[in-house]
């Protein structure tokens, strides 16, 4: 980990004909990715963008384990995720999908968020680490990538910070599939009018 600041005045900002509403509203997950492999470069990029999300006392709390598609490590959990799912569901096909979220993406991500000196401050760190997610999730859109968030059992893995690295000033916050999508999935929001109040 490097110490050195980056000045926002300095930094290069990518190019890009996708507007910032276009990725809001167009922004989707996707559990099917096709056969193609993320460049490390772009993957980079893609995470760059988490450190310029708002940081209220700029504590940096953003941690992140990736774990590309010939990961070592990434073998190990895909079966320490089966296993444990088995031996909890009794259902090998379960089971099974919930190994295919490991293996199958062409790049997963454990994203991490720093403890605070107190709950509040930890809740604050871990506000930054969502709102740096949506950076990378909006950038990976004009990329023509996607980034799923998962938050479900996956992260839940006993074992899982062990195996990671992930030390005990870290909580979990997700898990990211990250690829280029194969299918385009539709969805629905309530309009916000109705959980808005002008006073």
């Amino acid at each position: 980990m490097t110490n050195q600041k980056e000045e926002s005045t300095a930094i290069r900002i990518p190019e890009t004909d996708v507007s910032v509403y276009q990725a809001i509203f167009k922004r989707r997950s996707a559990w099917k990715f096709a056969n193609k492999a993320v460049p490390r470069n772009v993957l980079s990029k893609l995470i760059s963008t988490v450190a310029w999300a708002p940081n209220h006392r700029l504590t940096e709390p953003w941690r992140f384990f990736v774990l590309e598609q010939n990961s070592k490590i990434r073998e190990s959990l895909a079966q320490l995720v089966y296993d444990q799912m088995l031996e909890e569901t009794n259902d090998t096909a379960k089971s099974g999908a919930y190994k295919a979220k490991i293996t199958e993406p062409p790049v997963i991500a454990y994203v991490y968020n720093l403890k605070g000196d107190n709950d509040f401050v930890t809740r604050e760190n871990y506000a930054s680490v969502v709102m740096g997610i949506q950076n990378m999730s909006l950038a990976a859109f004009a990329e023509g990538i996607t980034v799923t968030i998962e938050t479900g059992k996956v992260t839940r893995i006993q074992g899982l910070d062990e195996l990671l690295g992930a030390t005990q000033d870290l909580e979990m916050v997700a898990m990211l599939e990250i690829g280029y999508p194969d299918e385009e999935p539709t969805t629905t929001r309530t309009p916000i009018e109705g959980f808005t109040n002008w006073l």
